[in-house]
């Protein structure tokens, strides 16, 4: 009877400990906000806009990489290590081609050791 309530209770933290796991284990130690941006600009112009990337987690967050599929978008931060609770303005400058026109989506990536490693700010708009 007695072995019978020890495993119970093993059993029952095994359970409290793996449900406690799979809570943190997904959770996001940082943020980009926004996370999407929306503009409209005439044909031959750029847009620039600033957006936080926030460290949530207790650790430092350090910001390895910026990056975009297209050469149109640049990121441009002023420091790569976020304090806990802090955050740092990250610059993203959108200069499309002089032939492009009608909506346009494009990203740009930061990677960091947080999780996940890899988050990105999308933005969406028109440029007519």
């Amino acid at each position: 009877m007695v072995a019978h309530k020890n495993i119970s209770r093993l059993i029952a933290l095994a359970i409290v400990t793996f449900s406690f796991n799979c809570k943190t284990a997904d959770k996001k130690t940082y943020a980009i906000i926004p996370s999407v941006v929306h503009f409209s600009i005439p044909r031959g112009t750029s847009y620039e806009t600033t957006v936080y990337v926030k460290n949530l987690g207790s650790d430092k967050l350090i910001i390895s990489e910026i990056a975009s599929a297209c050469g149109c978008m640049v990121g441009t931060l002023k420091d790569s290590i976020v304090s806990s609770n802090d955050s740092v303005p990250l610059r993203v400058t959108f200069k499309p081609n002089p032939s492009d026109t009608g909506e346009m989506f494009r990203f740009i990536s930061v990677r960091t050791n947080g999780r996940p490693p890899i988050q990105s700010v999308e933005l969406r708009g028109t440029v007519h």
